[in-house]
């Protein structure tokens, strides 16, 4: 084996001729043009240096490699994080997944109530206070009447009695705020016809 090794090398044509003179200063020089451009590289003695000042601000050179590999790690790791974060696509498992016309049903009975709601929430006084609140704990009645029956649709989503069923729950909580409105009304003018009738 040796001998074969001996007779590859034999064969082999090698340059044997040594370097130019001045080729290690080129060299060297090359290397510290490079270094220079570099200026930010971390060197021990450079940790060391900004360790031992007394100024409370420290700086971190870095070269422009670390730089980027620090900015393509960060990148990536936010745009896991932001597929994690993203929120899932609701599924209501309401009207809305019967048809087109049911989804535009139930915005609209969800518009409604949330106008309802503020017009109620705008009418909070100490005399109709009493009103407001056994509306909202019926409304919240119905809320969870609901939820039973959106675990019902689940099961039997072609059941149109079940859909009925949806629809007539928001029907009952438009019904109970404009009831709630009414009374309030009825409440302000007693109130306005007792005080006439009192001046």
């Amino acid at each position: 084996m040796k001998k074969n090794m001996e007779e590859w090398f034999a064969e082999q044509d090698f340059n044997t001729e040594s370097l130019p003179e001045g080729h290690r200063n080129r060299f060297i020089d090359k290397l510290n043009a490079a270094c220079e451009e570099d200026e930010d590289i971390i060197t021990l003695d450079d940790v060391k240096s900004e360790t031992n000042k007394t100024d409370d601000a420290k700086v971190i050179k870095m070269n422009s490699w670390l730089k980027w590999s620090l900015v393509a790690g960060l990148a990536i790791l936010m745009g896991v994080a932001g597929m994690n974060i993203a929120p899932a696509p609701s599924s209501d498992n309401g009207l809305s997944t019967v048809s087109p016309e049911m989804a535009q049903a139930q915005d609209f009975f969800t518009n409604t109530i949330h106008q309802e709601l503020e017009k109620l929430n705008k009418l909070q006084s100490p005399d109709t206070e009493r009103i407001i609140i056994d509306t909202k704990n019926a409304l919240n009645k119905l809320e969870e009447d609901y939820k039973t029956i959106k675990k019902d649709f689940k099961i039997n989503k072609d059941s149109k009695t079940v859909i009925a069923a949806m629809i007539q729950n928001f029907q009952n909580r438009i019904d109970l705020l404009e009831t709630a409105l009414e009374q309030i009304e009825q409440l302000k003018n007693y109130k306005e016809k007792e005080n006439e009738a009192i001046i």
